[in-house]
């Protein structure tokens, strides 16, 4: 019999701390919407898995660790089995450090304790439930970001209106996932969506959930305020919400927009109608599998760190590019080395979860959902400790933009995506072999 667990808990920073997300050091101001530490625990027969969502723009690997063994003093969830993921939101606390920004180590170390104790009050106050899922599709809030412009060469955001677009240079995804889970007599526990746009849409300086705050809004207005919405970040390493080619300016002006919330309503109002269609059921297999893929760091050429050291001379304190400069630097001091990515795939009876600890391109989720054996498969990037920010596909290595440009924090080998597949499509495979 499944038995399901929720939670949500406030997580918002005090005022005056860093809001990770561009190249310069923003302090918060205000507070537009809360941030929170989201929990779902799903079991069947003695088999527990739990996901958790924060309104961060990613998770570190040692918070994450964190997080695992404090469920796992807590709770009867073996800390493998928790699946850790942000929401990405470019307005949130100060879990990043970069050479010119630093994140909040206390904040850290009490987000850690908040997340897993959402995690504890949804396992104690599981019950039994229904679960189902199913898809919808929405195009006109999403957009490859990549182009190529008619002199031949790419850029990443050229700019709405822009003369000289040529055309994308990709494709988006535009599949909403939905995850139904209702209590034993029906009502609305939680919903999951998936889906893949950069939740980068408000800018300023004060704190917000960006859409997926506006998601869930919406979605208590029309469930109940006691419905907790999870939304996990689809491959979105190259999309957008700007439409270069048809949209105007001023729809998207920052920071006064309130393009965050046309979104969210927007994206609620295909979720609210697949969840409709959706049949649940209180029987799921519940299992969980992961490995480890073995990554080695590119290196800067010397004509990129003699461009870097100009342009540490030649921009002033605070420019874009003389922090680039200064995080190219950083790569090349830092030097060759490795990492270990963790691949998390976790299943709910005919519906998969694949944990992906980047911002992945797009091609790479659609390719891992054309390839699996499973009713619904749900990418969740930047989970479980980030490795490197953005994983690219070769060809966007070749053609440039801001996506593979290195950093401290961006420089993973350039078959990096291609070997994430790879694993997680074995072991999708494992979980439901043919």
């Amino acid at each position: 019999m499944l038995q399901c667990g929720v939670c949500e808990l406030d997580i918002t920073p005090s005022l005056g701390s860093t809001i990770p997300g561009y190249f310069n050091d923003r302090k918060s101001t205000g507070i537009i919407d809360r941030l929170y530490a989201k929990a779902l625990v799903v079991e069947n027969d003695g088999s527990a898995v739990a996901f958790v969502v924060l309104d961060t723009i990613k998770v570190r690997k040692d918070v994450a660790e964190n997080v695992r063994r404090r469920v796992g003093e807590t709770t009867g969830i073996l800390p493998e089995r928790v699946m850790i993921s942000a929401t990405h939101t470019h307005t949130g606390p100060a879990v990043a450090t970069t050479t010119f920004l630093s994140a909040d180590e206390s904040y850290l170390e009490w987000l850690a304790v908040k997340a897993a104790d959402a995690v504890a009050i949804a396992y104690n106050g599981r019950r039994e439930a229904r679960i189902g899922f199913g898809a919808g599709h929405e195009t006109d809030i999403a957009f490859n970001r990549r182009y190529f412009m008619k002199d031949g060469t790419l850029r990443t955001n050229p700019g709405i209106g822009n003369p000289d677009v040529d055309r994308p240079a990709g494709p988006i995804d535009p599949e909403v996932g939905v995850v139904r889970i209702d209590d034993a007599d029906g009502r609305p526990m939680a919903v999951v969506t998936n889906y893949a746009v950069h939740t980068d849409t408000v800018g300023g300086t004060e704190y917000c959930a960006d859409f997926p705050g506006e998601l869930s809004v919406a979605l208590k207005k029309a469930l109940g305020e006691q419905t907790v919405s999870l939304f996990m970040m689809g491959a979105s390493g190259n999309i957008n919400h700007y439409d270069v080619l048809h949209g105007k300016l001023e729809y998207y002006a920052k920071p006064q927009s309130r393009h965050y919330m046309k979104m969210g309503r927007i994206l609620a109002g295909e979720v609210l109608k697949v969840r409709e269609k959706i049949f649940t059921s209180s029987e799921a297999r519940v299992e969980e599998r992961k490995a480890f893929v073995k990554l080695r760091y590119r290196q800067p050429t010397p004509e990129q760190i003699a461009e870097a050291q100009a342009n540490l001379t030649g921009y002033p304190e605070g420019h874009v590019e003389r922090n680039f400069a200064k995080e190219l630097l950083e790569a090349a001091r830092l030097g060759e080395g490795t990492a270990e990515a963790e691949i998390q795939t976790v299943a709910v009876g005919d519906l998969a979860v694949v944990g992906l600890p980047a911002e992945m391109f797009v091609e790479f989720g659609l390719e891992i959902k054309g390839g699996s054996p499973f009713g619904l498969t749900l990418i969740n990037e930047l989970c479980n400790g980030i490795v490197g920010t953005y994983v690219c596909t070769r060809e966007a290595y070749r053609l440039g933009g801001y996506e593979p440009r290195i950093t401290s924090n961006n420089r993973l080998q350039e078959d990096a995506g291609e070997l994430f597949v790879d694993c997680a499509l074995g072991l999708l495979r494992e979980l439901k072999p043919e």
